[in-house]
């Protein structure tokens, strides 16, 4: 059966020899409604899905049905990390016949200019991908009455966000550091709210886990990940070469690839004489030179609950703030 231009209910129905009706319910899950036999569902669902039939979103909005399209901010493209939650996302909109429309900023730089294009589509909720410092630019989507729902660190607590939990993670890589006997550690990281709150946890439990750091060993810069590795790892080793901790916490895998460079650089072995550790496990971080021992966040998970709020039959109110497990992961670099 050869047709011109989409697939339609009308061209199921003729294919089968049955009712648009019947093609109609089926499709629409009221199968039961009107107790269509098992046989004749399998039949106009497989149809379906050998010609390649998409549901009309318009005519379905026309309905009152919503519109199953989800907006997605990421909050910085750059970021490799946040690819992966990308992915996931993605996933579960093709599982569940949802639409994403994404849109995003470079480095964190808020732009309303490239938001435009969310006013043209009919969204049934929004995600935002990444921590932000800010939430201001969502006043005229929040006017449309969305849900919304943040995967990172949310600038204010009236927003349900879902996050790893990084005082678990950053404990994780202290009793790792301390059981591989190394008793002095430093922290490198930009100024990402969420990487701020590593360092935070860092510095409130080091010393619990037996581990001593210094003033001149936590480096934070304002380039954005890979750079603030790189040049907070070389402002070390400029000025601290002499004495050196024996570990180096990066508040994210990106960072750490910057530090890791440096070091490679400046002749300094990994980890015989500074152990490296990341955060995030972003992919491909098994396959640098060494290997990054890390903090492998939830992904999955983390969009599975942001996808799940936004998509509720109703609101989630009042709003959730969610912290999960993350994964330490051990590998070369320590």
């Amino acid at each position: 059966m050869h047709v011109a231009g989409p697939i339609t209910q009308k061209d199921i129905a003729k294919k089968l020899g049955v009712s648009v009706t019947l093609v109609s319910r089926v499709l629409s899950g009221k199968a039961h409604e009107i107790g269509a036999a098992a046989a004749t569902v399998e039949a106009i669902e497989s149809t379906a899905n050998s010609l390649g039939y998409v549901p009309n979103a318009n005519a379905r909005i026309l309905k009152g049905a919503p519109s199953r399209t989800l907006g997605v901010v990421v909050y910085d493209f750059e970021d490799p990390f946040l690819g992966a939650i990308i992915g996931a996302l993605q996933r579960l909109a093709h599982a569940h016949d949802h639409t994403l429309v994404l849109a995003g900023f470079e480095q964190r730089r808020v732009d309303n200019q490239i938001l435009k294009p969310f006013s043209k589509y009919r969204m049934s909720g929004l995600i935002v991908v990444g921590g932000g410092s800010s939430d201001e630019w969502l006043e005229t989507i929040r006017q449309r009455d969305l849900p919304v729902a943040w995967i990172g660190i949310a600038p204010s607590a009236n927003q349900s966000s879902v996050a790893v939990d990084s005082t678990e993670g950053i404990k994780a890589l202290l009793r790792h550091l301390a059981a591989r006997g190394m008793q002095t550690a430093g922290f490198v990281g930009d100024t990402h709210p969420a990487h701020q709150e590593r360092f935070q946890c860092f510095l409130a439990h080091a010393a619990a886990h037996g581990i001593e750091t210094r003033s001149e060993w936590q480096v934070i810069r304002s380039e954005p990940a890979a750079l603030a590795g790189y040049e907070g790892t070389r402002r070390l080793l400029r000025d601290h070469r002499d004495a050196l901790p024996r570990a180096w916490v990066a508040a994210s895998d990106a960072i750490a690839i910057g530090a890791l460079r440096a070091l490679r650089e400046h002749g300094i072995a990994v980890p015989a004489t500074l152990a490296v550790t990341g955060f995030d496990d972003m992919p491909f971080a098994n396959l640098f030179t060494p290997a990054l021992t890390t903090i492998r966040q939830p992904v999955d998970a983390m969009a599975q609950t942001a996808f799940d709020w936004v998509t509720a039959s109703r609101p989630v109110t009042p709003a959730r703030s969610v912290r999960l497990p993350g994964e330490l992961i051990v590998r070369e670099s320590t």
